[in-house]
């Protein structure tokens, strides 16, 4: 609101400021002639009067000019006072949805003028300044952003260091977790420059996606294009660009003294089973992924061309299953129960198989005491942790069988990483028990 003022006072003291040299103009008019005519009658002269009218003409051109030039200026300052605002800010609130800004495939840039009059109409226009903060790392995520002009900064705290994420530009979205029902932020956004922006209270952002599905559809590509969009080229897996969806895992008690290696072997072979048929309900076939075999787990990447949501949905509804049925008829020395964790990010393959922090920190998701505390407790058959980025955009929405209800938050706390994932329960006492 006050940058409008601001650009309203300039507007009319750059018009003041025309009208001025037109005055000028109307003022010098008698002077002049009041000049010829004393230098006329005083030098007689005809060249005296030849000289006051050639005065004349010049104080009238300048002025003129003058006049010129604060009117191109105040154009100048209509056209670039910056992008759509809100329309309680804006009093030009329909050319200004029309306005396109940098980017071509930019949030603000792929929703149509119909879509971008039903966004304006609940937002509210917003000026930040140099270092002023977006949002806080960990804050209360209440409202989703819209850059409309200038640079931000997004970082996250790794100890008492800053590492940048990313830099969010023009007809970019700011805090986009908001949308997605999440409760805290996950890294700061600091304006790098003066920005200009739409401000959208989460719940009003939500109510204007449920009435665009469409635009939820952009949102949901463009989140998961975040995850990818920054990769080095030098980080390939297949052949194919972009984060994978990483599986492990886990057979609990693989190692019990009352297994023999006959049925270790035997539970194993009943995972990849399990697994094949559940890959095969969600249209994957297992046998042509990357895997892995851990011994008492098994490690599958699946490559950036295929949906991280076909990993969840509806294989994991078929996993949990077919491991319950497996279970009703197994001995304790073959019961399955199976930790499996999930989530996405950046691999390398080399000669002797695959590598990255993205494998790292899914393997310990899957080892988290927490974890096997939760499964020793309820005796579950399937216990599936999701990474924060997995859960926001795929667990969240909610697709087919997916339950984002049956998710409780869980910390993971091995060796030095330490981080939140979301437990998924299923089987034993878990179905009698709020998770």
């Amino acid at each position: 609101m006050s940058t409008n003022r601001r650009v309203a006072r300039l507007r009319r003291r750059t018009a003041s400021h025309a009208g001025a040299g037109l005055l000028n103009a109307k003022v010098t008019t008698p002077v002049t002639l009041l000049t010829v005519t004393l230098g006329y009658a005083l030098g007689g002269s005809v060249s005296a009067a030849i000289t006051g009218f050639l005065t004349f003409l010049s104080c009238l051109a300048v002025s003129v000019a003058n006049a010129l030039v604060q009117y191109l200026r105040a154009g100048t300052l209509q056209e670039t006072s910056g992008p759509p605002q809100a329309s309680s800010v804006l009093p030009a609130v329909a050319p200004a949805a029309e306005v396109a800004v940098r980017g071509d495939d930019t949030f603000w840039n792929a929703l149509t003028s119909a879509e971008r009059h039903a966004l304006i109409a609940r937002a509210r226009g917003h000026r930040y300044r140099r270092e002023d903060v977006l949002c806080h790392e960990g804050g209360a995520a209440g409202e989703v952003i819209v850059i409309l002009s200038g640079w931000t900064r997004v970082w996250v705290r790794e100890g008492a260091e800053q590492r940048i994420v990313a830099f969010r530009g023009a007809g970019e979205l700011v805090g986009e977790r908001a949308a997605l029902m999440v409760r805290d932020r996950s890294a700061t956004v600091t304006a790098e420059s003066d920005v200009q922006a739409l401000r959208i209270e989460a719940h009003d952002f939500g109510a204007f996606l449920d009435g665009n599905p469409r635009v939820r559809a952009i949102l949901e590509r463009q989140v998961y294009r975040r995850q990818i969009e920054r990769r080095d080229p030098g980080e390939l897996f297949q052949g194919a660009q972009g984060n994978c969806s990483i599986l492990i895992t886990d057979i609990t008690g693989f190692s019990s003294p009352v297994r023999t290696d006959a049925d270790r072997d035997f539970v194993r072979d009943a995972m990849y089973d399990l697994m094949g048929e559940a890959f095969t309900a969600s249209g994957l076939d297992l046998s042509r992924l990357y895997q892995e075999d851990r011994g008492d787990g098994a490690l599958v990447i699946v490559p950036p061309t295929t949906p991280t949501e076909a990993v969840v949905d509806p294989m994991l509804a078929h996993l949990a299953a077919e491991l319950r049925r497996h279970n009703r008829r197994a001995a304790e020395a073959t019961r399955l129960q199976l930790r499996a964790a999930l989530h996405v990010g950046p691999v390398q393959r080399g000669p002797k198989g695959v590598s990255g922090i993205s494998i790292i920190t899914t393997r310990r998701m899957v080892d988290a005491p927490a974890v096997k505390r939760r499964v020793a407790e309820t005796g579950a058959d399937l216990a599936f942790v999701a990474s924060g980025f997995v859960f926001d955009t795929v667990i969240t929405p909610a697709p087919g069988l997916v339950d984002p209800g049956r998710y409780s938050r869980v910390r993971v706390r091995v060796k030095e990483t330490s981080l939140s994932a979301w437990l998924m329960l299923e089987g034993g006492k878990s179905r009698l028990q709020a998770v």
